[in-house]
């Protein structure tokens, strides 16, 4: 489980303490910053485990990310949105074991682009599976290749500075975008 919100937090927590087989639950550092910003997060609604979300419509792209890179998804097509008119659907995965393909296929027929954003390592993650599974599932619904974004392949710094460059930002994502929209 990989929330990428307070209330998703509580609720797929809550969710993993009654599934009785091993869950492992990865909640981002950022969650604790954003806890009271999200004052009502006992009454969001509870989306069933296994199950994205459509964080954002859109019509011209789609930006399939979890964890904290929902929120930064969500950043960069508010500002395409507001730059270029280019409006971007965004998908949080919330679990990435099981996927929710059948979410992420229907907002790919609704756009025919897809960019997948994750803050892991570029080799053999969660990126590379769900654009292999998406051209194993759907080739035949894209209009351009399906691009990815992960973090550099160096270890992870700890000067703030230089961890915000080691990992995809609200600029990196808003410029993979608009090449993605270009191509």
């Amino acid at each position: 489980m990989t929330p990428a919100t307070v209330a998703d937090a509580y609720w797929m927590l809550r969710q993993a303490v009654e599934i009785p087989d091993p869950v492992i639950f990865l909640e981002h550092k950022f969650l604790y910053r954003w806890l009271k910003a999200e004052d009502n997060y006992r009454e969001a609604p509870v989306i069933p485990f296994g199950t994205a979300r459509i964080a954002r419509t859109g019509k011209h792209a789609t930006v399939v990310a979890y964890s904290a890179m929902v929120p930064e998804a969500v950043r960069a097509a508010d500002l395409l949105e507001k730059e270029s008119g280019y409006e971007v659907e965004v998908v949080d995965l919330r679990t990435v074991r099981p996927l929710d393909m059948d979410t992420v296929i229907a907002s790919v027929v609704r756009t025919g682009r897809v960019l997948v954003v994750g803050e892991d390592f570029p080799w053999g993650g969660v990126t590379a599976e769900v654009v292999s599974r998406i051209v194993a599932e759907g080739f035949h619904l894209l209009d351009a290749p399906p691009q990815r974004l992960n973090a550099r392949d160096t270890p992870i710094p700890q000067h703030p500075n230089l961890w915000k460059a080691h990992r995809p930002t609200l600029e990196s994502i808003a410029a993979s975008i608009r090449h993605l929209l270009s191509i």
